[in-house]
């Protein structure tokens, strides 16, 4: 299994380790209640340094990103952070992504782990595609794997900019930077030179937790000293099961539950992030063949719905669950269900098959927590 800059300092913290997309990566610290809260409370750090990060830079880049994705990457403020999707020519759905602006014609795709191979061989395909339909346009784009030279760590919680203003001078930012960080937008970056090393350090405001957040991009030798100076803060190191549980109570969906290759955006409820306006590989076919639609359900008793567990209206199958779990905040099950589309918009209740049993959980208009 690969491992991140970190593995080290998750085995001396004692943390349960599993495989996660080939990734030997920590699960849990303390537990996954005690990560969840602390980071819905104060504030708690993930080691997400498995995440990838490809390149895709040159001449007509941004062009080719705006025909590629499903919402324009140019006409922005350079450091403003865009969430689109990557699609199949058929609609369904590649990945999910964020893009920075690096540069002039310069961005990067922060995909998730498990995709990241697939990622790369689907972008250089269209590529080829892009050049066959546009072939008057002028272009020298390149894509570059780059994951290995990134490492990244998530700082979430209410209290995440007053620890990331305390270390600012720590983390190499001088006073206008520190500025900067103070006042940084949601979905928006600044980027720190790192003497020494070819690419800036990039901060962002973004997370996948629900609660204001920050991550850290930075060569993957300076991970070790950059995670030490949050522990050492009393920052509390958090694992992918605290990390999906708040992205469920946060309403945020996974690739592989509510979104996949024969899952649309459409269908996941992504509509928001999907601009129709403009022409994008996969955007006409998305249209057609989205027979689905995405629901958020809370348990009305004990019951912890599970991927998988089938969703009944009226004794009738209408439905299944995509993402289910207990929610530490709300101290009850939680769960994201894609159901056929004509599933009445005005539905208070339904029931899921949880092992031999049905239960009731209330429909509800997400997020969980608020």
């Amino acid at each position: 299994m690969k491992k991140t800059p970190l593995y080290q300092r998750h085995l001396a913290l004692k943390a349960r380790m599993v495989d996660y997309a080939g990734w030997d990566m920590p699960v849990q610290y303390e537990g996954i209640t005690e990560e969840v809260l602390a980071v819905r409370e104060k504030v708690g750090m993930f080691d997400v340094s498995h995440m990838g990060e490809i390149l895709v830079c040159g001449k007509g880049s941004g062009e080719f990103l705006n025909w590629l994705l499903s919402r324009d990457v140019t006409g922005k403020q350079k450091d403003q952070i865009t969430y689109a999707i990557l699609c199949y020519e058929n609609g369904g759905t590649v990945d999910d992504l964020l893009v920075y602006e690096l540069g002039e014609e310069n961005y990067m795709l922060v995909v998730n782990a498990a995709n990241k191979d697939k990622d790369v061989l689907h972008i250089n395909d269209s590529l080829i595609t892009y050049r066959d339909k546009f072939s008057d346009r002028e272009e020298d784009i390149k894509v570059i794997d780059d994951s290995a030279y990134y490492g990244q760590i998530a700082v979430q919680g209410p209290e995440s900019l007053k620890v990331m203003l305390d270390l600012a001078e720590e983390l190499g930012l001088d006073a206008q930077e520190t500025e900067q960080l103070k006042n940084l937008k949601r979905y928006r970056q600044i980027q720190v030179d790192k003497p020494g090393y070819e690419r800036k350090m990039i901060i962002s405001r973004t997370g996948y937790t629900g609660e204001n957040g920050y991550e850290i991009y930075l060569p993957a030798e300076l991970t070790g000293e950059v995670w030490d100076l949050f522990y050492d803060y009393g920052v509390t190191p958090s694992g992918l099961g605290a990390r999906d549980s708040l992205r469920l109570e946060a309403g945020l969906p996974l690739y592989g539950h509510e979104m996949g290759e024969d899952i649309t955006p459409l269908e996941g409820d992504m509509s928001f992030f999907v601009d129709f306006s403009r022409e994008f590989q996969g955007g006409e076919q998305m249209q057609a063949r989205s027979t689905r639609k995405r629901i958020a359900l809370v348990s009305e008793g004990r019951a912890i719905p599970r991927d998988g567990y089938p969703v009944f209206l009226d004794n009738e199958e209408v439905g299944v669950i995509s993402s289910g779990s207990f929610s530490p905040t709300l101290g009850k099950g939680i769960a994201f269900a894609l159901v056929n589309t004509d599933f009445p918009d005005d539905t208070d209740e339904v029931e899921v098959k949880v092992r031999k049993k049905f239960e009731s959980f209330k429909v509800i208009e997400p997020p969980f927590v608020k």
